[in-house]
């Protein structure tokens, strides 16, 4: 699902933007990635 999550960043935003967040904020990387989770979780 990792890999789906930062596709999908990629898109919305821009390219590198998932890995950005998670150097410069982690915090709010892993809330995003959580909401991702239970959003698209089958």
């Amino acid at each position: 699902m990792y890999e789906q999550f930062i596709e999908l960043t990629d898109q919305i935003f821009w390219e590198g933007y998932a890995e950005q967040l998670a150097q410069e904020n982690p915090s709010q990387f892993q809330m995003e990635f959580s909401d991702f989770l239970n959003t698209y979780q089958f």
